[in-house]
């Protein structure tokens, strides 16, 4: 049993640093913009002249707090996805600072759209172990259940819109980029999922405690 959660925990592990990965492309692409999360982080960033990881870090802590008021299930990769992610992100954006930012519309649009297929990718990798979706998912969970008549395709679409507004007016980038990330996010994480044989519907996830209690070799 603790080998199984060794091994688990360390998928979840990699695949966070791979997750964060896609991170660099997205500010890479510069004046062409990128996903909505990542649009805020760089306008908290700019206004605040914080490093793109401390903002990342930021709005995660915020929004596991929500998902713990609206009684989200919060698992060890929900707290790992949290930290980990941004912790990582400004490890590589300095690692591969020689990569000057995309000078073009054109190379930005590349990069943004690279960026988001690794966080798609990434995203299947590390939820796969089934150790608690990250804090945004878990937010996308818990908007979906108070809105049962609306597709959880349409709730996702209309809080990142709203995110990604807030970055705008905080200073981020906004471009092409920005737009072709919402607009291909959803059949991007289709793809990986495809690829990856994973169906996020019928994924079991567990909390901590169950976690900690199966590790224990105590029943539920």
């Amino acid at each position: 049993m603790v080998k199984s959660y060794v091994k688990r925990f360390v998928i979840v592990l990699l695949s966070l640093a791979f997750f964060a990965m896609g991170n660099v492309f997205c500010v890479l692409a510069g004046s062409a913009g990128t996903n909505a999360w990542n649009t805020l982080a760089l306008g908290m960033s700019g206004t605040w002249d914080l490093s793109f990881g401390t903002a990342t870090l930021l709005i995660s802590i915020t929004i596991v707090v929500i998902d713990i008021i609206f009684k989200g299930k919060i698992g060890f990769g929900t707290l790992m996805n949290a930290t980990l992610v941004a912790f990582f992100s400004d490890l590589f954006i300095n690692w591969f600072s020689f990569i000057p930012a995309a000078q073009s519309q054109f190379v930005g649009v590349i990069y943004a759209l690279i960026g988001q297929l690794i966080l798609s990718f990434g995203a299947v990798f590390y939820m796969s172990p089934g150790l608690g979706a990250g804090p945004r998912d878990t937010l996308m969970i818990i908007l979906g259940n108070r809105f049962p008549k609306a597709p959880i395709g349409t709730v996702k679409f209309g809080m990142e819109i709203g995110v990604m507004l807030a970055g705008v007016l905080l200073g981020a980038p906004f471009g092409f980029g920005t737009v072709l990330s919402i607009a291909t996010q959803s059949s991007l994480f289709q793809l990986a999922c495809k690829v990856c044989r994973y169906e996020p519907r019928d994924a079991v996830h567990e909390d901590m405690v169950e976690t900690v209690r199966k590790i224990a070799g105590r029943k539920l």
